[in-house]
């Protein structure tokens, strides 16, 4: 990149468990579901007030803490086998980015932010490359698709996936903790541990995770191991309570990831220009690179949140400040040839306060009204060092920039329900944006790469009213119909990256979705059915590609995408819950001029979008001696993507398959539990990231992790 026969016996042994215990409720599932054999109700907050996932008019995938873990979900990552039309382009932890319904923003650098928000515990992660979370301690996750930006704000025309963490107790203490041990030198743990300090008024809790696992790819070079999992987090809280009224929350968090991420390996050696050079590999697993590679960030941050009812109404406020370093070396060229390497560098640091006025509910009308005000101030240092042609007139030369980013926004909300006639509700809501940004960039060029030493100092201010109106109607009870009506809106910024020219702004990017769906609880709560069709139309679409040597976000394009959702939960005895997910986006540019030299990319699909993504699980449990057996499955499917506009065939990646399996036997009354687990138990060989670089008009790809095993112990008390 410039600039930068043991699976059928695994699946044996789940299988013979399988004969899906009842998801263990969260926190904000109602409990008695379990009793009765139906399946648990969920309680969401997407529209910042807690509500049963059934009744609200958005297309939600919403998992309890409980099912993350039966599931094997660590990291917001993992949910991508999980959640239908959620999509990732592979890129790492740094660079890498998420997306929904078929639009996934590449944010490479501190000036480009993503369409898709992350919020823990109603704050906006600092910067996207924050996204991908662990997951220790939470109550539930939800995934919200579609525009969301009357009430969560700026950036979130693809949707948002909001994350709430357990609250600390104030009666009773209670902690759990896991243990994993796998091949590939697996070592995972996790802890969550709560207590009262003042019953009833005081409470703490901790929460933190390890992950380790050695790397999968082996560089001859210097005999490292490539692709390494090194990742440790931290949450800590306490939650004061001095009146029935009033509840303040205070919060930490910390994480720290450093890993030989491998960004690509050559792909084919018979074409291109370094085609016969050394460092092409048949085996997937294997490579030869001179530099070495890292990935590494390291995120904290903290945030006060008060609630306080008086009078049916409730006052909320969100203050949180977060820091947020990251670093990407990469060897560009992928041989074991001193051509080209780059080192990465970026920071920042965000401040924000949210305050809401929620009205009381129950009535024919409730509202909710909201201030917002972000400060973020960011800075990169970025250097791509470039070997001159081989002979002795070789040299070593840099490209380099080094920029800074302020951002300030504001906004103002409101939000509304109005329930004229029985089962009917009709519910709107609008925002206010205002977002400005000021950039320092400068870049000089020392290498033979035509690329001009440049300085710029750039303002842009962008307003914009975004908003949202749905109908709902209960036809029948606990089946609910809606229609809804989104606009988002996404601010424009800067490229401070490796340029060619300083016309580095680019515009807002616009969208209108459209969206009717159903949501429907059947036979005493024992089948649940939820769906949505949908269709987004997007104007001055925000799009990044490496044009020669240098990288260019532009507003250059339009697109219409069209898809839809279903997901299918059933208990139909109590020892066994199924699941099944499917989602289909049909992502097309319906303008892209200048994706390419003298070419429009109109009717050519989006990158990084899979037309079909299906997902199905089987968990079952089974009485056995003093305790019981719990065997799960799931497998997910994902058909093939593009990673580039054009569409060009040796940048399609096929579809692949995978399937993971648990089988876990509780005991001392669910105390303890000793379990196997297994993913992609058929070690199926795939890849999951491609890149053309340019330059060397050649095509990199990576291949994912093969199969992976182990045995784990929680503990529960």
């Amino acid at each position: 990149m410039w600039g930068l026969h043991r699976g059928a016996a695994l699946l044996a042994i789940c299988a013979a468990g399988i004969a899906a215990s009842p998801a263990l409720a969260a926190e904000p599932a109602e409990t008695g579901a379990q009793d009765s054999g139906a399946l648990d109700t969920i309680v969401v907050v997407a529209r910042k007030r807690q509500e049963n996932v059934q009744s609200v008019p958005i297309s939600i995938t919403a998992l309890t803490g409980a099912a993350l873990q039966q599931r094997g979900v660590a990291r917001v990552g993992d949910l991508i086998g999980t959640v239908p039309n959620l999509t990732q382009d592979g890129g790492g932890s740094v660079l890498g980015a998420m997306g929904i319904r078929g639009i996934v923003s590449q944010t490479r650098n501190i000036g480009f932010d993503s369409g898709l928000g992350v919020y823990v515990d109603g704050v906006l992660t600092v910067r996207p490359n924050a996204a991908d979370q662990e997951l220790p301690d939470i109550a539930t996750l939800e995934v919200l698709r579609g525009p969301q930006g009357t009430l969560f704000g700026r950036n979130t025309t693809a949707g948002a996936i909001n994350i709430t963490t357990r609250k600390p107790s104030l009666d009773g203490i209670e902690a759990n903790a896991r243990t994993a041990f796998g091949n590939l030198g697996t070592i995972e743990a996790s802890l969550f541990a709560t207590a009262p300090i003042v019953t009833d008024r005081l409470g703490v809790k901790i929460a933190g995770s390890i992950a380790t696992r050695d790397g999968y790819i082996t560089n001859l070079f210097d005999g490292s191991k490539l692709n390494n999992l090194n990742r440790k987090s931290l949450r800590g809280g306490l939650l004061w309570k001095p009146t029935e009224t009033l509840e303040v929350a205070l919060s930490g968090s910390w994480l720290k990831q450093a890993d030989r991420l491998l960004l690509g390996q050559v792909a084919d050696n018979t074409s291109g220009g370094l085609a016969g050079l050394p460092g092409y590999f048949t085996d997937p697993y294997t490579v030869s690179q001179d530099h070495p590679s890292l990935q590494s960030r390291e995120i904290w941050g903290t945030n006060l949140n008060v609630d306080w009812h008086v009078g049916g109404f409730t006052v909320t406020s969100i203050s949180a400040y977060g820091d947020n370093r990251s670093r990407l070396i990469d060897d560009d060229d992928a041989r074991p040839i001193p051509l080209s390497t780059s080192d990465f560098q970026d920071r920042a640091r965000q401040f924000t306060q949210e305050l809401r006025l929620a009205s009381p509910t129950g009535g024919k009308i409730d509202y909710l009204i909201g201030l917002y005000y972000l400060h973020q101030d960011a800075d990169a240092n970025r250097a791509t060092t470039v070997n001159g042609p081989p002979g002795p007139a070789a040299f070593v030369g840099t490209i380099s920039s080094i920029s800074t980013l302020k951002t300030n926004a504001y906004a103002a909300f409101a939000s509304a329900n109005w329930r004229p006639l029985p089962g009917l509700t009709i519910s709107g809501g609008l925002r206010i944006n205002t977002e400005s940004k000021d950039l320092v960039f400068d870049q000089t060029n020392s290498s033979f790469v035509p690329l001009p030493n440049l300085s710029a100092r750039l303002h842009r201010k962008d307003s914009n009213l975004s908003g949202n109106a749905s109908v709902s109607y209960e036809v029948v009870p606990d089946t609910r119909l809606y229609v809804s009506a989104a606009r988002g809106f996404k601010s424009g910024g800067f490229n401070p990256d490796i340029v060619g020219s300083t016309d580095i702004s680019f515009g807002p990017e616009k969208a209108w979705s459209f969206e009717a769906g159903i949501k429907s609880d059947l036979f005493d709560h024992k089948l649940r059915i939820n769906a949505a069709g949908f269709y987004t139309d997007y104007k001055d679409l925000q799009v990044s590609a490496l044009v020669g040597a240098a990288f260019q976000i532009r507003n250059a394009a339009a697109a219409h995408i069209k898809g839809f959702e279903v997901e299918v939960t059933a208990r139909p005895v109590r020892a066994l819950e199924l699941n099944a997910g499917a989602g289909y986006t049909d992502a097309t540019y319906a303008d892209f001029p200048g994706c390419a030299p003298a070419t429009n990319c109109a009717g050519q699909r989006l990158p990084f979008v899979p037309k079909l993504s299906l997902n199905a699980g089987a968990q079952v449990t089974q009485p056995l001696g003093e305790g019981h057996l719990t065997g799960r499955l799931d497998l997910s499917w994902r058909s093939g993507i593009y990673y580039e506009a054009t569409n060009t065939p040796d940048g399609r990646l096929p579809g692949y398959v995978l399937v993971n399996g648990r089988l876990g036997y509780s005991f001392a009354g669910d105390r303890l539990t000793l379990a196997l687990f297994g993913r992609n138990l058929f070690d199926n060989r795939y890849r999951d990231y491609s890149f053309y670089l340019a330059p060397f008009a050649e095509r990199l790809v990576r291949w994912a992790p093969p199969r992976t095993y182990g045995i784990e112990m929680t503990t529960r008390f």
